[in-house]
C-alpha cells in the first residue's frame, strides 16, 4: 500500500484511471488523464465554462482594473483589469465533503 501524501496528483489519476480500466497500458492512461485536462485548459482558454456533473463549474471571469497596494513599499498601484478563474461547487460534491451538522 503506498504512504499517505497530502492532495491528490496527476498521476495518482493515472494510477486510478490504470487501476480501474483493465486492458489499459499506463502510458494509455496517462493520456486519457492529459487528453481530459487539456479539453478543460482549452474550453477556458477560449472563455467557454467547463461544467462537471456532479462535481462542479469552472468558469473565467473578467477582473476589473483596481488600485492596489504594494505590500513590501505601501506604495499605491494600479492592477490592470484580467481574467481570473473561479470554481463553483455542484450541491452533491458540497454534500458528500460537508459532513451534516445535527441540530442540538
Amino acid at each position: 500500500m503506498k504512504p499517505l501524501r497530502p492532495g491528490t496528483t496527476k498521476a495518482d489519476l493515472v494510477d486510478v484511471v490504470y487501476e480501474r480500466h483493465g486492458g489499459l497500458t499506463k502510458d494509455e492512461a496517462a493520456q486519457i488523464v492529459e487528453v481530459i485536462f487539456r479539453t478543460v485548459k482549452t474550453s477556458l482558454a477560449d472563455g467557454r465554462t467547463v461544467r462537471i456533473k456532479n462535481f462542479g463549474t469552472f468558469e473565467v471571469t473578467r477582473r476589473p482594473g483596481r488600485i492596489g497596494v504594494n505590500p513590501m513599499s505601501g506604495e499605491k498601484m494600479f492592477i490592470r483589469p484580467h481574467n481570473g478563474l473561479s470554481f463553483k461547487t455542484a450541491r452533491r460534491l458540497k454534500d458528500e465533503i460537508t459532513p451534516m451538522r445535527k441540530l442540538e
